[in-house]
């Protein structure tokens, strides 16, 4: 791992940096709100192994140095959500603008993104959609909004491919807001499959999470290397 800092107007990005070919299809890492941590660092190795260049950003620089925290007490849990809560979209789409002008050189781009980092992947799949080739947003949440930048309504613009697996038993994906991201999909003719995974929960993709499931684990994984491997070759 080698580690990159890129300069945004905000302030000095961290970002994770895995695989020596820099010709390789790159796919951005987009964090939960627990941030950066092992777990992460782990899942981007895993696909850097596959054969791709990945990038990993850590999204909470303008709050300082947030990495390696431990959600298992009580006072990370309060800091995690203040950290959540002060990340916006507009803030995470001008996070990576800038990564993608350091380190996009017209190879295929894909996102993954796990919690906010799901939300975060439609997003940036409708903003950036001639670069962006696949995305795939798991467990993700809050991607049915009021908001004008809601994803359910940026992810209509994406021209790649998008998988998403939604939990039946997330609190911050209801059966009511999945179908209306299925539509939304529907409605601009993007490429995409929705899968509900019947008896998982929020997070089901981290082994450090009471609501870990390596059923859910298995079939997700399988799922977006499948489709990186459709879309970024």
């Amino acid at each position: 791992m080698q580690q990159l800092i890129i300069k945004t107007a905000a302030g000095e990005m961290p970002v994770d940096l895995f695989s020596s070919r820099s010709d390789a299809p790159l796919i951005v890492l987009l964090m939960d709100a627990i941030g950066i941590r092992q777990e992460l660092r782990d899942v981007a190795a895993s696909l850097a192994d596959l054969g791709y260049r990945l990038a990993l950003p850590n999204l909470y620089y303008r709050e300082g140095h947030y990495e390696d925290m431990d959600f298992n007490e009580p006072a990370v849990q309060q800091n995690v959500m203040r950290l959540y809560s002060s990340l916006s979209h507009q803030m995470v789409r001008d996070d990576i603008s800038e990564l993608l002008s350091q380190m996009f050189s017209n190879q295929p781009v894909g996102m993954l993104g796990y919690c906010m980092g799901g939300a975060n992947a439609l997003v940036l799949a409708g903003a950036f959609p001639n670069v962006v080739k696949a995305a795939a947003a798991i467990h993700p949440g809050g991607f049915v909004t009021d908001a004008q930048d809601s994803p359910h309504r940026m992810v209509v613009q994406a021209q790649g491919e998008i998988y998403i697996a939604i939990a039946d038993r997330d609190p911050y994906a209801t059966a009511e807001q999945a179908a209306v991201l299925e539509q939304a999909l529907l409605q601009g003719g993007v490429s995409h499959q929705l899968d509900v995974y019947a008896g998982a929960a929020h997070g089901f993709s981290f082994e450090s999470l009471p609501t870990y499931n390596a059923d859910a684990q298995a079939r997700y994984w399988q799922a977006s290397t499948e489709l990186f491997q459709r879309c970024l070759q």
